[in-house]
């Protein structure tokens, strides 16, 4: 399968994931190659953490300082994606699951994208100047549907238990947490 297939493949199972289709999951491979190509995950979740990012500027103000944020705030997305690669690949260890691992990656890369781009979605009625509850309503769905998207994922790619894929989501929530914590007290 050549690359543009193997991440046209990966972001359809995405797809199929966040409308609740198991079989999304069947889209993507289960070698290594297809834990290294859904790297490309990453490029295609920037226009999205970008515009997370503006809309963050839209309601704090513009820093004076916008490209050294901006690339310190791409940074810290890149070291927090790739930190939960390396851990989830330690924990895939510790649970006996490393033959479902790069499966679990390719996807959690995907759906990566589907995450971003929901959360983007749902800080929108709030910039564009809806009234609070709209707003409120729209971040809690979005935010809550990415969350469940990515549970959901974690669950199917390396087959686990509820639980199990609940703590994952909350190391993977907890790393970009502390990455973004760094980013605001560095400046």
């Amino acid at each position: 399968m050549s690359l543009i297939s193997a991440v046209s493949a990966g972001v359809h199972g995405a797809l199929l994931l966040a409308l609740g289709k198991p079989e999304g999951v069947q889209l993507v491979d289960t070698d290594r190659t297809a834990a290294i190509r859904s790297f490309w995950a990453i490029p295609l979740c920037l226009p999205a953490v970008v515009c997370l990012k503006l809309l963050d500027w839209v309601a704090t103000g513009i820093p004076t300082h916008v490209p050294l944020v901006l690339g310190r705030y791409l940074l810290l997305f890149l070291v927090s994606w790739l930190l939960f690669v390396w851990f989830s690949h330690h924990i895939a260890s510790v649970l006996n699951k490393q033959a479902q691992w790069p499966r679990f990656i390719a996807i959690w890369s995907y759906c990566s994208i589907i995450e971003n781009t929901l959360v983007a979605i749902g800080e929108l009625p709030g910039a564009l100047g809806a009234p609070s509850i709209l707003d409120q309503a729209a971040q809690l769905v979005t935010f809550g549907w990415a969350l469940w998207l990515e549970w959901y994922a974690i669950r199917l790619a390396l087959q686990i238990g509820a639980l199990t894929a609940v703590i994952l989501l909350a190391v993977d929530f907890s790393i970009g947490f502390i990455m973004m914590s760094i980013g605001v007290l560095s400046g």
